[in-house]
């Protein structure tokens, strides 16, 4: 649904430090195994927002398949896959690139947590259909697609994506980051998602690994080259960019270890606003404190490490709790905040271990699960008890133009695995379908949510750390699959005309020249594309 632009407000104030634990903090609200199931489920959830052609693969939920599949058709390229933004079916880049760097985050550093949940696998899959679709939106040299769909059309139609038709306007409304146009806060989020993926898949698929650590820093360079926000106006509209940019670059450091990435993170942290001191927290429109807390731990700077504790204190200590012991931040999906912070504690605890960080972690996680007042899960299917009328129109299961009770029935369909919005801050929660600051789900809320949970399990739930799973890694040459999708269809044929008649090998059209070869003689020319149509 429509998302208020964010003020960011960096407070000035006396540092404190973090001595003050929260009182009465229950480590052990929940058994392992439930603790180990909310993890599994809050990453099995993204199955439910894919979208393209390959949504029902390896998917938990029978009633999600392929949609969309005329994305970029009106381009001339292949924009199908990823994931649909929350309960809509919109795909917008800054909370997609955001959720799939901090889902990538959780997964380096909470590896044994995801391993003893038996969500490992599951989660590095998530983070592929992710990088997948970044790297597909690469189209070309210098040019970018961070927008797929018309929020505003789109918001319009209540029923499942798979019957939601590619109207004139609908899905072929794109945005398109170049020269022209700026987008280096979802440039700077899709830099670190696919640096990240590089350190998360190295050791599986060297080949996937390197194609992401190119494309990231492309993207990079692209960022740099025309500096500023996207030029969105009604949803997702960026506070800053120099964040998300400081973001992407201090991961490219972790990746590379090139001296230049961390000395050009350090600058962009500041170069839109000077304080590092924050009492935000980590999402979709702020990644300055998660930034300080990686460079903290790089660096060990002190002046990082200031301002890491002044936001950490700022929460466990000064931001008053909820009814319950919850701590609200902003009242519209105000879990998202919450699961965002309680990851940041976990993750600073690996660094400075404090009984305190776990304390509110744990706290706020059980809170989350249901060890509060109402007794009510706020992840859908866990537990006895949750919200019955999650704002997601595929859980939902009705159309608005064929059943007239589709906002008060219950969701035909149990969304497993998603958090709801959440209570506002005073501590009310309305279980309503057109309730969407309460009940609706997105991409960017469980992303935190999966972090902390993985960062939970690992700490605190027993379990054998099993070695790593393989992954199937496709061998051999796909020859006519130059959009590297898998498949060989009109949209590789189309995408191989476009590059031959722009120059071939000197056009700024990208494919996958491995593949381009069709006939195998050694060269690239119109004679692949004539074989290349005998196979469609």
């Amino acid at each position: 649904m429509l998302r208020r632009n964010k003020a960011l407000a960096y407070m000035l104030s006396v540092i404190m430090g973090l001595s003050i634990a929260v009182p009465g903090a229950k480590a052990y609200a929940f058994t392992d195994d439930e603790y180990k199931t909310a993890l599994k489920d809050s990453v099995n959830f993204y199955d439910a927002n894919k979208c393209g052609k390959e949504v029902a693969n390896d998917n938990v939920f029978s009633w999600r398949g392929p949609c969309h599949l005329n994305d970029g058709k009106n381009l001339g390229i292949d924009l199908t896959g990823g994931y649909h933004d929350a309960g809509d079916c919109v795909k917008f880049g800054l909370p997609q690139s955001y959720s799939a760097s901090v889902m990538g985050w959780a997964l380096y550093e909470f590896k044994d947590g995801f391993k003893k949940a038996g969500a490992y696998n599951k989660q590095l899959g998530q983070l592929k259909y992710f990088t997948d679709y970044i790297i597909k939106c690469h189209y070309a040299d210098g040019k970018f697609v961070y927008q797929v769909g018309d929020g505003d059309q789109d918001h319009n139609y209540w029923g499942a994506p798979e019957n939601e038709q590619d109207g004139p306007t609908l899905r072929q409304s794109v945005r398109i980051a170049d020269s022209a146009h700026s987008a280096s806060d979802v440039l700077g989020e899709s830099t670190a998602a696919l640096a990240l993926m590089y350190l998360n898949y190295k050791d599986k698929d060297s080949a996937y690994a390197e194609k992401c650590l190119k494309e990231a820093k492309e993207l990079y360079e692209m960022g740099k080259a025309n500096p500023g926000r996207n030029d969105l106006y009604n949803f997702y509209v960026s506070g800053s960019y120099s964040d998300d940019m400081a973001w992407g670059a201090t991961w490219l450091y972790e990746a590379t270890k090139d001296q230049s990435y961390l000395n050009e993170a350090k600058q962009f942290l500041v170069k839109e606003n000077p304080w590092l001191e924050s009492n935000w927290t980590m999402c979709w429109n702020d990644m300055k404190v998660p930034t300080v807390l990686k460079l903290y731990e790089i660096t060990k700077d002190a002046t990082y490490k200031k301002a890491i504790e002044y936001n950490l204190n700022y929460w466990e200590n000064d931001l008053r709790p909820v009814k319950g012991g919850i701590k609200i931040r902003d009242d519209w999906g105000s879990l998202r905040y919450t699961a965002a912070e309680s990851m940041l504690a976990l993750v600073y605890n690996k660094i400075n271990p404090s009984s305190a960080l776990t304390n509110f972690a744990s706290s706020q996680i059980n809170y989350i699960l249901g060890d509060n007042p109402d007794k009510m899960s706020y992840q859908v299917g866990f537990g006895n008890k949750w919200p019955q009328h999650a704002h997601h129109r595929a859980a939902n299961g009705y159309d608005k133009e064929k059943d007239a009770n589709y906002k008060t029935l219950p969701n035909k369909y149990v969304l497993t695995g998603a958090l709801v919005g959440g209570p506002k801050g005073d501590g009310t929660f309305k279980d309503e379908l057109d309730e969407y600051t309460y009940t609706e789900v997105a991409l960017d809320y469980n992303a935190g949510w999966v972090g902390a949970l993985a960062g939970y399990v690992e700490l605190n739930c027993s379990g054998e750390i099993p070695i790593d799973p393989p992954i199937d890694i496709p061998t051999g040459k796909l020859f006519g699959d130059v959009n590297d999708d898998k498949e060989i269809d009109l949209s590789d044929y189309t995408l191989f005309r476009k590059y031959l008649n722009n120059g071939g090998e000197n056009s700024n059209i990208k494919i996958n020249t491995e593949n381009a070869d069709v006939n195998e003689d050694g060269n690239i020319n119109f004679f692949d594309l004539v074989a290349l149509k005998a196979l469609i």
